[in-house]
């Protein structure tokens, strides 16, 4: 079993990944963890001297080679965790982030491997998120934003968010989940909105909440 010590390190290392590979600053990364900006400053700190982190005071923190592949390495685990607990357990896809969250710390290599063979090695999370292999390496992925998708052409939803659970709950009882094709009928900046067709009828989706829904497209309508 991890300390708690480690278990902090690997978390703010996978919100790091999250939210770059842009500079990240403190504070964003406070928020996007729940803490304090100042225990935030203080671990990248610590993890600057350890070699995991790049920082650049007034500018953010960013993952060094090291630390983007131990950063890979949670993140894998927590996507195969998400996976075997939705396929074995029939967990629902708002319970599954949080109880992948409890576990991926405690999860041994040996295990992690046969869970990966014994799930067939997916590439995907029941979320729709690429899962990066044994070594790190991500799948190829032209995923375009719902916000950033074009018009005019049939797409096929390939990821939704996962850290919300209302909002996942909600995404599922409209339909919104991975692998549902739909099309884009308008944008509407000013009433911060996307308007998209699915089963022949009109969804509207905020903007906030289709940013992070990902799409691929299929054909040309």
């Amino acid at each position: 079993m991890l300390s708690m010590d480690s278990v902090a390190v690997e978390n703010y290392l996978k919100s790091l990944w999250q939210l770059g590979p842009a500079d990240v600053s403190t504070l964003d990364l406070a928020n996007h963890l729940n803490v304090a900006p100042a225990s935030a400053t203080k671990m990248v700190k610590r993890l600057t001297e350890k070699g995991l982190v790049n920082h650049t005071p007034y500018k953010g923190a960013s993952l060094t080679p090291e630390g983007e592949s131990k950063a890979l390495s949670v993140v894998r685990r927590h996507r195969l965790l998400e996976t075997f607990l939705s396929q074995t357990l029939d967990l629902g896809s708002e319970q599954l982030h949080d109880e992948a969250e409890r576990l991926e710390h405690a999860l041994s290599d040996d295990l992690e491997k046969s869970i990966a063979e014994y799930l067939g090695n997916p590439t995907r999370d029941p979320h729709g998120h690429p899962i990066p292999g044994p070594n790190g390496e991500l799948p190829s992925d032209n995923d375009l934003t719902l916000t950033k998708a074009p018009f005019g052409v049939i797409l096929k939803i390939t990821q939704v968010p996962d850290r919300n659970s209302e909002m996942l709950t909600w995404l599922k009882k409209e339909d919104i989940i991975p692998g549902k094709e739909i099309s884009i009928i308008s944008k509407d900046k000013f009433g911060d909105s996307v308007i998209i067709s699915l089963h022949e009828s009109e969804k509207r989706i905020s903007l906030s909440v289709a940013r992070q829904i990902f799409v691929s497209q299929e054909v040309e309508i």
